[in-house]
């Protein structure tokens, strides 16, 4: 119970630093998906930055540290939150709607989530992807990007196979090894990598 207070005060401490760098920001309206977002986002990079041990022991140390050095770990939230916000700019497009695709990639795309879903070794290949993002300086949504880029790489391996073939072949560190290139060029791109519905101002 203890935790989960502090979580509910970690959440209002995050929306306080956004409102800081947006202030047209409202977050008791809508706009509160974007704490959210951001709650998780941090809880990743503790994850990855801290070697913690699960959620439970992200936001143990994170409580323990906001007790321990209030000040300092109020000065660490607001520039965390200007480097999420920075990050959030350039990888979260905004769009009104959902884009509609053409069959053929939509069902390249559901095979490829299929095959990941059941892969053996899909959670290990997210989280090293994640990891790996992190490492990169992609601290904003970083779980969901990592999914769709092994998804997305699923995707150009299966879709010239034939319908015969094993398609559940996929080896994942061979996957990671070729998004590993592709995450380290990362920092040299600029653009979106994630697509919401959200306010448009947000960007």
């Amino acid at each position: 119970m203890r935790l989960l207070t502090f979580r509910k005060r970690l959440s209002s401490l995050l929306a306080k630093e956004i409102e800081a760098y947006l202030p047209q920001f409202e977050p008791y309206t809508s706009d509160y998906q974007m704490v959210l977002y951001a709650c998780r986002d941090l809880e990743t990079w503790i994850e990855c930055k801290w070697c913690t041990d699960g959620e439970r022991d992200v936001y143990e140390k994170l409580q323990e540290s906001s007790e321990d050095e209030p000040d300092a770990f109020r000065s660490f939230l607001s520039f965390w939150a200007g480097c999420w916000l920075e990050k959030w700019r350039e990888r979260v497009g905004i769009l009104p709607t959902k884009p509609k695709l053409p069959t053929r990639i939509l069902e390249t795309l559901r095979e490829a989530k299929r095959i990941y879903r059941a892969m053996e070794y899909g959670k290990e290949l997210k989280k090293m992807v994640i990891q790996k993002l992190v490492r990169e300086g992609e601290i904003c949504m970083a779980e969901t990007i990592a999914e769709h880029l092994i998804i997305q790489e699923i995707a150009g391996r299966i879709q010239n196979v034939d319908v015969d073939s094993k398609r559940e072949d996929v080896d994942a560190l061979d996957i990671f090894n070729c998004l590993s290139y592709r995450i380290s060029a990362l920092p040299k791109e600029r653009g979106p990598l994630v697509y919401l519905n959200m306010k448009p101002y947000m960007l």
